[in-house]
């Protein structure tokens, strides 16, 4: 089997790189050699690709961006040959589950409820946002939201087993569930740290979670006692334990994580966790929404990936600060160092004998009144060397003028 993946309304991006590397890693054993994901912000560019991919892929896995999801549906049906319809049990569903400004959209019926006809649909409890598989010819054709909590549920529960029990595959929702554990151990693992955990009923859960990787539960250090909440919001909270936790234990970074509130009388409602990170200089705190009829394992499940994810991208960060204000190694350069010096003297040099010219000219000085006026002692001691070399000379002068001057005489007579 064959499978080609196309995101859809959107580019490629920072925000969208993560996501990518979980689709590639899950649709990794079905995917053409390549391993490519294409994106198209519009379906007219994707055009070409979709031609290719029906002579090449048995099954297109087309993600779209939410925003667009109703144009998407339209047009996509509309180009494959597929009826567009809205289901009415879903639409029920969205209406339940949505807000009312939601429901003010002109495309909300197809949004969330549309569907090709004869095709099996991929939905969550809340009903928003449904996704399809439908048979065309030899191919299968599917349409997902792109969003990751979203998406990574769809796939996770149900277009995995769909697909391995439809075509054979033996897809894994690992890379779904646990990436972000995976990416915590790795960080982890660099920094050589370990991370204290508040103990309440949720830390449970997480210990469960990460316990797919022995190494990384070793790291993770379980404080057992807790402060009672009280009164205390639960957002405020997690966030004492989460600053007690790393202080009682000595180590550099501490977690907590609430339990799930919902607002009203209807545990269907959507229900809110509160996770933080605790490092050296702040608490960083992120509220997990579930959705709307999620049991509370599930979602406590979910809210166990974002702890990790949050706490690897505070550990990663701290880490790139680090290394970005440790100073530069500099290597000694004595030869520069050298030279360096060597020009300044010879500059200093210059500068005095510039100087010194300038001030003899300007005064009608010789070099032998200044030595006269300012250092008197060379200047007899250059006299005294003087009148000796004059008695020298004239006493060679003696032995010698004779017949020199004998010599020149005759010279000139003759």
């Amino acid at each position: 089997m064959k499978a080609t993946l196309m995101i859809l309304g959107t580019t490629a991006s920072e925000q969208t790189a993560t996501f990518e590397e979980i689709l590639k890693k899950t649709f990794g054993p079905v995917m053409k050699k390549d391993g490519t994901v294409d994106y198209f912000p519009t379906l007219k560019e994707a055009t070409g690709a979709i031609g290719k991919a029906f002579s090449d892929s048995d099954t297109i896995l087309f993600f779209s961006d939410i925003h667009k999801y109703a144009e998407t549906k339209e047009i996509l049906c509309k180009a494959l040959g597929l009826e567009l319809t809205v289901d009415e049990a879903l639409l029920s569903g969205a209406l339940r589950s949505s807000s009312d400004e939601q429901q003010e959209e002109l495309s909300f019926n197809v949004c969330h409820a549309g569907v090709a006809a004869g095709g099996d649909v991929f939905s969550l409890t809340d009903c928003l946002y449904s996704g399809f598989a439908v048979k065309r010819g030899r191919q299968t054709v599917m349409l997902l939201p792109f969003e990751e909590s979203r998406t990574t549920a769809l796939v996770g529960n149900l277009v995995i087993p769909y697909m391995n029990e439809r075509m054979g595959t033996e897809l894994s929702s690992a890379a779904l569930q646990y990436f972000y554990g995976e990416k915590l151990w790795a960080s982890v693992k660099r920094e050589k740290i370990k991370i204290a955990i508040a103990g309440t009923r949720a830390s449970e859960i997480f210990m469960k979670y990460v316990s797919f990787s022995r190494e990384l539960t070793n790291r993770i250090l379980l404080v057992n006692k807790a402060e009672n909440r009280g009164n205390m919001p639960p957002n405020e909270y997690v966030v004492n334990l989460s600053i007690t936790a790393a202080e009682f234990m000595g180590v550099p970074y501490g977690i907590a994580m609430s339990n799930a509130y919902y607002s009203g009388d209807d545990p269907s409602s959507v229900k809110t966790v509160y996770i933080t990170v605790t490092n050296d200089a702040e608490t960083t705190v992120r509220e997990i929404r579930s959705f709307y009829g999620e049991s509370t394992g599930e979602f406590l499940f979910r809210c166990c990936s974002e702890q990790c994810r949050l706490l690897s991208e505070v550990i990663d960060a701290d880490a790139g600060l680090i290394k970005r204000e440790a100073p530069e190694e500099k290597k000694p350069a004595r030869t520069g160092k050298y030279k360096a010096l060597i020009a300044v003297l010879v500059a200093l040099i210059l500068l005095v004998c510039a100087g010194g010219g300038y001030y003899f000219h300007s005064h009608s000085y010789t070099l032998k009144n200044w030595v006269n006026s300012y250092l008197p002692f060379l200047s007899a001691s250059e006299e005294s060397g003087s009148s000796a070399d004059g008695e020298a000379s004239n006493g060679e002068a003696s032995t010698e003028a004779p017949g020199g001057n004998t010599s020149e005489e005759d010279a000139t007579n003759g």
